[in-house]
């Protein structure tokens, strides 16, 4: 079984940056410690995956 990989451990000031950042592109970002892989899913589960997220009100982001 795979884990959610840890978000990454920022000090103050960089977490100003990606706030300035975030306002200034208008998006929300989030730093994780490595770098990471989406899932390459077919369209049948990609299509479960968003059944599931309107179910539930959430969003949901597949790694591999």
């Amino acid at each position: 079984m795979k884990f959610c990989p840890d978000y990454a451990k920022v000090d103050a000031k960089n977490l100003e940056k990606i706030k300035a950042l975030e306002k200034e592109i208008g998006i929300i970002l989030l730093a994780y410690e490595k770098p990471l892989n989406y899932a390459k899913m077919p369209e049948s589960d990609v299509v479960k995956l968003k059944e599931v997220e309107r179910s539930m009100g959430v969003t949901i982001v597949a790694f591999s």
